[in-house]
């Protein structure tokens, strides 16, 4: 699998863990274990469209990239609950006219998701990541939260430093 289905399909299994903990309380090390057995990329397939095929069954997905997926995703989980009280007050910071409690738990947790890698990610282009969020909103928002998201995370990307744009922030490291 390209390295680019690969964080595709993680970023999807993150953001389902990442939505799924929102419900519970559970440390995330934990759940993590606990969603795994559930072979949650099976679980996608119910969420899109008729006319796309669900991420893990696309041509070059295979059962051997699905473990490096899984790291990926296994990465994303632990930097956003590491991290989850700055990337809340960033996005918080940025809601114009709108409360934070207004915004959906899809919505947030795919801001949150795609800010973290913004912010800490593995140089991966801001564009990339935006589309792919918008993405994720499309498969599991509301018809107008695409709309929202990206206006949101192009905003939020004006916000950050130059470094974090660049690849070079914090977290930068080859896993």
């Amino acid at each position: 699998m390209p390295r680019y289905a690969e964080r595709t399909l993680g970023r999807q299994l993150a953001f389902q863990f990442l939505f799924s903990l929102e419900f519970v309380d559970t440390p995330w090390e934990q759940a993590l274990a606990e969603f795994w057995h559930m072979e949650p990329n099976m679980l996608a397939e119910t969420a899109c469209a008729a006319d796309e095929i669900p991420a893990a069954e696309r041509p070059f997905a295979d059962k051997g990239d699905l473990r490096k997926a899984k790291r990926y995703a296994k990465k994303l989980v632990q930097g956003v609950c590491e991290n989850r009280e700055d990337l809340d007050m960033r996005i918080t910071a940025s809601l114009d006219n709108w409360a934070p409690e207004r915004v959906g738990r899809t919505e947030w947790v795919i801001v949150r998701l795609a800010l973290y890698e913004l912010l800490y990610g593995e140089r991966t282009p801001e564009t990339v990541v935006i589309a792919e969020a918008v993405q994720l909103t499309n498969i599991f928002g509301d018809i107008e939260a695409p709309r929202f998201v990206n206006g949101l995370l192009d905003k939020l990307t004006a916000t950050l430093p130059d470094a974090a744009t660049a690849g070079d922030g914090p977290d930068k490291a080859a896993p």
